[in-house]
């Protein structure tokens, strides 16, 4: 479909979903009557609600059925109606049912629920599910796990999640890799293969990807490529992160504050604060600073240091019985001195803490959002729209080699000086039929307008003299825009098989511009404006699902995702820029298990995968030119497998495993005189393996709490030619807390340590000139007091 066409079709939509009449609150709802325990298991299944109850106190009990649009509440009152059986809310996300007038019944499902692992939900199919009901797969993470194994942030995520790589190689350009998958890219005409959601708002670029997470719902991580569903740029899965919704229903607050070595302070704070039985406004916020954990000993400048301040407010409302609202502002400022990039050559001192670039550097963003998500439930389906806008500005100052130019013996110090500016809108509309008995589907149109400007500053000092050898700017500039059309359904063929069949039309289009100045010759100075490229993916999926008992699934899948083309804004030649190169794809088969035993008291999920790149994007330097050039380099695959366990061992602890393996490699990657056939893929560590407890003993004064994890990831190389110098050793990190809580579960104080065993370990190695090394965080500690009202 052409651009203009999907363009006006969004348009249409917008208007008249915005003038379009309220409708009642509900959810469409098809549960014939029946067996009471088939009831209540379609009734989760379908409204995303966890339910615990004792498989004996519902044998043998025939529930009337619901059909029709209702609210859920309304819907499991009449699905128990005449049972005899009563429903509460046991304090978490769950609903406990229980036979009426048995007290002895509602604390026995309420033991039921401590007794059983947690249900998280998720929208990876553009709907409420349980994790375990979806066909893709993916680590789920709920908000729980999320705060006593203490996850502030993506590298956070990753000790907790087989086959996700996160690391950096400078404050402004982290490196996310999902099962081998990504790029080391940051110029602005390009993308990265790894997207990150929050709530269902695409986050563009990854130099605004590294925030600080918290007040979340859960976090979902996707792997393999999204491309039906989420888009471009999803190519080695997603990152879905949900936040807490603001609750109608009551009062809360809560506090938190924490201290830890190296001058750690942090303060966060939630207030919820019900506007009427249908409306609700929500303020969140982290203000997070920490000492340096580096510093530049030339200087005495403290590099790696934190100063973050991160708020968030929501509104929700609710609107007749048909229509419900939430409207969405965040904004956060993070600033520090600029990342230890420690010599382990030239003016090595021997400690990775100290740099030696003996300049000022700096780090500084601004991300601030907005979005609508509007949601009208009818009889004849759900509709959903999404409105988002966002903008982020950031610059970093710092050095690309890792010695001051007093200390080289040749070449020159490099100084950079990179400064974008981003502003996205995007507008997402869907429809979701009712669960018919014969299946369902999700259908809806996407665009996306992006908006950006980067200066790339450069200088070049000359080893021993510091003279001014060198001076460019690249002054870059990209507007984007893509629209999509998608439908995506599922057809029960049996009462246990379903098939799942989907596809996704994307139209990109970038338009760029350059301006290149030589500022100590400046007749090599030159300027490109107005080029522009179009580009068509389409993106299907198909999944068979067998289901032969709730909590045991599955299922043989195939699909394909892209990560866009684009221009390389950091070409040095007219050349070089003007040549655009193409989308890059991969299509991943997966043979997966997701399964529940023992009344959900143990987990077992797992995957089997090949995916297979086509035009895979990669950086190659001609030796003849010495231009750097992004080129559609050729042929990669991955094979791997996952596996994921998780087991209640009692009413108060919890332990999980799991193991990742990749066996990813270039097929065929030759450039010129550039043959980097056979290697293995960069960021693709062959093994990754993670342990995790937590516990909530009950004592006479309350409880005793804590966790711990460790997780183990292989050495592996972060560059396509296999360079030695470019090869990360393998290390395992431990993490514990242990504390005590109320007997009502107000107030907490943990102790923590992060890397307790205080290992050395890399985020990435550098050869520009010298060898150097940025290394991950030391052993931190400290205490943190949790207050809730």
């Amino acid at each position: 479909m052409a651009q203009s066409t999907l363009t006006t079709l969004i348009g249409a939509l917008c208007a008249a979903m915005f003038c379009g009449a309220v409708q009642a609150q509900a959810m469409p709802l098809q549960i014939p009557a029946g067996d009471l325990k088939t009831a209540l298991d379609r009734y989760a299944a379908q409204s995303g609600v966890q339910l615990l109850y004792r498989a004996d106190d519902v044998q043998g009990r025939t529930s009337p059925g619901v059909q029709g649009s209702l609210d859920p509440a309304q819907a499991l009152a009449g699905l128990l109606a005449g049972t005899g059986m009563a429903t509460r809310k046991d304090g978490s996300n769950a609903i406990l049912v229980f036979r009426s007038g048995q007290d002895d019944a509602a604390t026995t499902a309420s033991e039921t629920a401590e007794s059983e692992l947690t249900t998280v939900t998720v929208t990876a199919q553009k709907r409420t599910q349980s994790a375990q009901a979806v066909p893709i797969a993916m680590t789920a993470l709920s908000a729980k796990t999320l705060d006593v194994h203490r996850v502030q942030g993506l590298q956070d995520l990753a000790r907790l999640t087989p086959g996700l790589l996160v690391s950096s190689f400078s404050q402004a350009n982290p490196t996310i890799a999902i099962r081998g998958i990504s790029n080391t890219f940051n110029q602005i005409g390009v993308n990265k293969p790894v997207g990150i959601v929050v709530d269902d708002v695409f986050i563009p670029r990854n130099s605004a990807a590294s925030f600080e997470l918290f007040d979340l719902e859960s976090i979902a991580v996707l792997k393999g490529p999204q491309g039906t569903l989420f888009g471009r740029n999803v190519t080695g899965g997603a990152i879905v992160i949900t936040t807490r919704q603001p609750d109608p229903a009551q009062f809360a607050a809560e506090a938190e504050l924490i201290v830890g070595n190296h001058g750690e302070r942090q303060a966060k704070g939630v207030l919820n604060v019900p506007l009427s039985k249908n409306a609700a406004f929500k303020i969140s916020t982290s203000l997070r600073k920490r000492d340096g954990l580096g510093r530049d000993r030339l200087t005495g400048r403290e590099q790696d240091d934190i100063d973050s301040q991160n708020f968030r407010a929501q509104a929700y409302a609710r609107a007749g019985s048909g229509f419900d609202a939430t409207f969405s502002a965040d904004y956060g400022d993070d600033r520090n001195g600029g990342r230890t990039l420690s010599s382990d050559t030239l003016g090595n001192d021997g400690d990775v803490r100290t740099s030696e670039v003996g300049v000022e550097q700096r780090f500084a963003r601004i991300i601030a959002g907005l979005s609508a998500k509007l949601v009208w439930r009818l009889d004849a389906g759900e509709i959903t729209s999404i409105s988002a806008w966002r903008k982020s500005q950031s610059g970093e100052d710092y050095s690309g080699v890792g010695a001051h130019y007093s200390l080289l013996t040749g070449g020159s110090q490099s100084i950079t000086r990179d400064a974008d500016q981003i502003t996205t809108f995007s507008q997402e509309l869907r429809y979701a039929s009712p669960k018919w008995a014969r299946g369902d589907f999700v259908a809806g149109l996407y665009f996306a307008d992006e908006n950006g400007d980067r200066q790339l500053g450069v200088r070049g000092l000359a080893a021993g003299t510091g003279l001014l050898a060198s001076s460019t700017l690249a002054e870059q500039s990209v507007d984007s825009r893509s629209a999509a059309v998608f439908a995506d359904g599922t057809l029960h063929l049996t009462d246990t098989l379903d098939l799942t069949v989907g596809a996704r039309t994307t139209r990109d289009r970038k338009r760029v511009s350059l301006v290149r100045s030589d500022l100590v010759r400046p007749a090599n100075g030159w300027r490109v404006d107005g080029l522009a490229h179009s580009w068509t993916e389409t993106t299907p999926r198909a999944v068979l699902s067998w289901t032969p008992r709730s909590g045991l699934m599955a299922y043989l899948s195939a699909s394909r995702g892209f990560t866009s083309g684009g221009y390389n804004a950091d070409a040095t030649s007219v050349a070089a820029f003007s040549m655009p190169f193409d989308p890059e794809t991969v299509t991943n088969t997966e043979l997966g298990l997701k399964s529940q035993w023992l009344q959900n008291r143990v987990r077992l999920n797992a995957a089997l995968f090949r995916m297979k790149y086509r035009d895979k994007q990669e950086f190659v330097n001609n030796t003849l030119t010495g231009i750097l050039s992004i080129v559609n380099a050729g042929k990669a695959s991955v094979d791997g497998a996952e596996v994921e366990l998780a087991w209640k061992a009692a009413s108060w602890l919890d332990l999980s495993a799991s193991f990742g393996y990749l066996d990813g490699r270039y097929d065929r990657f030759v450039v010129g005189t550039v043959n980097n056939s056979g290697n293995p893929l960069s960021n693709s560590p062959r093994r990754q393996a993670g342990l995790a407890a937590n516990f909530s003993y009950p004592v006479s004064f309350g409880y005793l709490v804590g966790a711990a994890s460790y997780a183990w990831k292989d050495s592996y190389n972060t560059g396509a030619a296999n360079d030695p110098n470019l090869q990360l050793p393998g290390f395992g990190l431990a993490n514990l807390s242990a504390g005590v809580e109320s007997p009502d579960r107000s107030w907490r104080l943990l102790a923590w340590v992060k890397n307790a065993n205080d290992t050395d370990y890399l985020l990435t190695r550098s050869t520009q000139v010298v060898r150097a090394r940025y290394a991950g965080e030391p052993r931190t500690f400290g205490l943190s007091l949790t207050g809730r009202f």
